[in-house]
């Protein structure tokens, strides 16, 4: 068995643990609004627990690790942790525009409109939008 089909497999362990024990204690249920709130959730774990389906039947067995791909995939999940311990502590308002500035640089985007729109503007337009507008929280 190849690295990859132990990750495949935990990505599919993973999004069915989430999909039917996590998610339904999770979400609350409320009685207004035509979407209930479990719907988005459900329906992207349903996506990511069939294509792990799929890439595990799927799997090519014959490509081997690179190196330097999984210690940028371990910075980036250390990135996450950090990023959602932060939030915990300071507030979306704070820590989501620079942690998008952050992922923006790491993909090497450098373009400086970009940077404005996807570091501050959309994550700031986020918060207003569901904190000021919804009145629901980010935290």
């Amino acid at each position: 068995m190849s690295f990859e089909r132990i990750v495949t497999g935990g990505i599919l362990v993973f999004g069915l643990t989430f999909l039917f024990l996590v998610l339904p204690q999770q979400v609350e249920t409320v009685s207004f609004g035509r979407v209930i709130p479990a719907t988005l959730p459900t329906a992207l774990l349903w996506i990511i627990a069939g294509a792990a389906a799929v890439q595990m039947v799927t799997l090519k067995d014959d490509t081997a690790p690179d190196a330097m791909v999984v210690i940028k995939a371990a910075g980036l999940l250390a990135l996450m942790v950090a990023a959602v311990w932060s939030m915990g502590r300071l507030s979306f308002e704070y820590v989501a525009p620079v942690l998008a500035l952050i992922l923006m640089l790491f993909m090497g985007e450098r373009r400086w409109y970009w940077l404005l729109l996807g570091g501050i503007a959309i994550p700031l337009g986020v918060w207003l939008l569901v904190e000021r507008v919804l009145d629901r929280t980010l935290a």
